[in-house]
Order: C-alpha cells, then structure tokens, then sequence
C-alpha cells in the first residue's frame, strides 16, 4: 500500500488579512526623515568639498623657462667670476635646450657639440645662429682659465642669456600657434 499523497491545498500557507495602511505610515515618516536627512548631509558635505578644493588650486609648477630665469636672475646677484659665469650660464642654457627643445647638448662636451652635424636642429631656425654664437662665446671664457672679475661683462652674458630664452620660447609658442591654425 502507497502512503496517501498530501493534498497540495493544505500545502499553501494562509495569507494574513489585510494589514491597515496606518502601521506603516507611522513607521516610514522616521525613515523618510532619516534618509532626507542622509541626502541632506552628503550634499552639504559635498558642496563644502568642491567650494574647499576650488579654493585650494595650487599653482602650476614653475616652466622650464621660468626655472632657468631664475637661475640666471640668482646668478647675476652673486657676482661671480667671468669663468663661473661662462660655466653656470652654459649650463642654464644648456639645461632649457634639453628640455624644452629635446637637444642632446646638456649631455655633450663643447667639442661633441660643435662637432655635431644636427646640433640645435630641435632649436627653432630663427633662433639657432644666436644660440650657437652665445655657446661660443661662452665656450671661450670657460677654457680661458682665470679668476678675472667684470660685472659689465656677466650683466652682458645673463642678459644675453635671458634675451635668448624669451626668443626661443616666443618663436616656438608662435610656430605652434601656426601650426594649430593650419588644421
């Protein structure tokens, strides 16, 4: 004999009657309160962020440019001697070139760069006889040896210096200017 199979009406559980709408108003005006106050909280906080972070902007760091002006500028004000000069302001130049125009010259003696067939082609071409000279000239006082003090003369290099730089940084925005309007 087979055990009687459940009758599957007894098997469906009893819905309870209707629940009246007045428990559970009760219950959610607090957890309405709750979370408008929740999204009240993370928007103020958020507003206070941005406004905070909008104030706090920091500068952008200083351009090559910018870095090798004051180094020139620090240089003119110690009065060094026609050699140091010559040294630190090839350097200066040296330095900017690397950077900003990709020239292998911070990384060459005066002789490699001379040398070099392509020297200065990343300088603008309006720029690059002016470089080479001011390279030069300021070649000549480094191998010349001395401890010989001109302020006229170091005002000279630094200015020079200073003068090419602007140049260089104004013919390359220019040439890039050019180039954005010729698309």
């Amino acid at each position: 004999m087979q055990p009687a199979a459940p009758n599957i009406l007894e098997s469906i559980p009893v819905l309870e009657k209707d629940i009246p709408v007045e428990a559970f108003a009760a219950h959610s005006l607090g957890q309405i309160l709750l979370i408008i106050g929740v999204i009240a909280a993370l928007t103020i906080g958020l507003v206070a962020w941005l406004l905070l972070r909008r104030r706090r902007k920091l500068a952008p760091p200083p351009s090559l440019l910018d870095n090798a002006l004051t180094a020139l500028s620090t240089l003119e004000e110690g009065a060094p001697t026609l050699r140091e000069c010559s040294l630190r302001v090839s350097m200066i130049l040296r330095t900017y070139l690397a950077g900003q125009t990709h020239d292998p010259a911070l990384y060459e003696t005066h002789e490699e760069f001379s040398r070099r067939m392509d020297s200065l082609a990343s300088v603008p071409a309006a720029c690059r006889e002016q470089t080479r000279e001011l390279l030069e000239s300021l070649a000549e006082y480094k191998y010349a040896g001395g401890e010989k003090q001109d302020p006229l003369q170091v005002n000279a290099m630094v200015t020079q210096a200073r003068e090419l730089l602007h140049r260089i940084n104004e013919t390359q925005a220019a040439e890039a200017a050019a180039a954005k309007a010729a698309k």
